[in-house]
């Protein structure tokens, strides 16, 4: 018992004397993005395409610790609101002429871990570099669908839906800027891409709608710009 409590003691002060050395912020993040999806379809009777880039919006607290002086690693819990959507078209074989148009309203709350390189390039100016993994669980999801072939064919209105997947991994990479306002208080720019790797999409028939999409499946994709004010506690 003596041997645990000693070990338990030389870790607690090990653990506080890294921290104390190394150091850890609390920041803040505010993060534009643009939003898009990439797609294949497992059905031959359609084709589907990604309508245009959509603008998104983040933002939510983060916590970073300085293991080194050029390298750190980051945590944030983000809440995100992001628009995309999906074009319909028939293929070829099909004789029925179809083009429909499928718009998302998603949330998420996403929780990115982010790998950070820092290099003094100029006095209180350091470039950044990063790499990490990411989590986003869906807390909620609306879609419209339009028939533009058939003006008035469906709702104009946002509803909710259940097609999408309630959870999205996704790669990231970025680079940016850092400014040392103070020794303590630290401000970053960067610009990150997100590869979503699972599918976002669910068979339609869990949501007893008038959608045709079936067989399809969907990665989210984004670039962010992430503004951050980092204050060393």
């Amino acid at each position: 018992m003596k041997k645990v409590l000693l070990f338990a003691a030389v870790l607690t002060f090990t653990v506080s004397g890294l921290f104390a050395q190394k150091g850890i912020s609390f920041g803040l993040r505010a993060i534009p993005t643009l939003n898009w999806t990439s797609m294949t379809d497992g059905d031959s009777l359609y084709s589907y395409e990604s309508d245009g880039v959509k603008l998104g919006m983040g933002f939510g607290p983060s916590i970073r610790y300085k293991f080194s002086d050029n390298f750190n690693v980051d945590v944030s819990g983000i809440f995100t609101w992001q628009k995309f959507g999906i074009h319909q078209t028939n293929e070829s074989t099909n004789p029925v002429v179809i083009d429909r148009t499928e718009d998302f309203k998603v949330q998420f709350l996403q929780v990115p871990v982010n790998f950070n390189g820092q290099f003094d390039v100029a006095q209180d100016f350091q470039a950044l570099i990063n790499f990490g993994v990411g989590t986003g669980f869906k807390l909620s999801s609306s879609r419209v669908l339009t028939d533009n072939l058939n003006a008035g064919l469906y709702t104009d209105e946002y509803k909710p839906t259940s097609v999408l997947n309630f959870i999205d991994f996704y790669l990231t990479a970025g680079a940016g800027a850092v400014y040392n306002i103070e020794d303590n208080l630290h401000l970053s720019l960067t610009v990150q891409y997100n590869n979503g790797i699972v599918d976002g999409w669910l068979n339609k028939k869990n949501d007893n709608d008038n959608s045709t999409i079936e067989d399809l499946t969907l990665k989210h994709k984004n670039v962010a710009f992430s503004l951050a004010f980092y204050i060393d506690l």
